[in-house]
């Protein structure tokens, strides 16, 4: 692969820090995936894929995956979590501030209860419809707008 397209004078620094900039670029990219890998054989009981059982170890697309897929998962938690503490700090000022009635008290439980439920269903409902969840292709869609498709 040629990194200088001609041979005018001055043109060999510039080639030479394009070559160390890519080179740098590059090993900081090996060291981060190899960062992941260390991290998610620690903390993760992973499967192992075809090309861990083939080579001892999973290659740098692998660890993007699986690094795409714990981020969105951890996503996709915090908020019913978030949602939770934001509801239990209310209605603990509400009960405390607020002169309520051992009825108005017992309907507040009852909601919390309710929305704690609600919260579990979904979320159980959201992890399997990921691991269920395969590609499909919806004869109904309207194909995606290409705009150099109709220069």
């Amino acid at each position: 692969r040629s990194y200088c397209s001609d041979n005018t004078s001055g043109s060999k620094p510039i080639c030479l820090k394009r070559i160390l900039v890519e080179r740098t670029l590059k090993d900081r990219i090996n060291r981060s995936v190899e960062h992941l890998r260390e991290l998610f054989h620690k903390t993760t009981p992973m499967a192992m894929s075809d090309s861990e059982l083939q080579f001892g170890r999973p290659d740098k697309a692998g660890i993007l995956e699986m690094t795409v897929d714990f981020l969105k998962q951890r996503a996709n938690s915090s908020y019913p979590r978030g949602f939770s503490q934001c509801l239990q700090e209310t209605l603990r000022h509400v009960s405390l501030h607020a002169h309520l009635t051992p009825h108005d008290r017992e309907a507040i439980k009852r909601f919390y209860v309710l929305q704690r439920t609600n919260q579990r269903h979904l979320m159980a409902s959201t992890a399997r419809g990921l691991v269920r969840r395969s590609p499909k292709r919806s004869s109904s869609r309207v194909p995606l707008w290409r705009p150099w498709k109709n220069i």
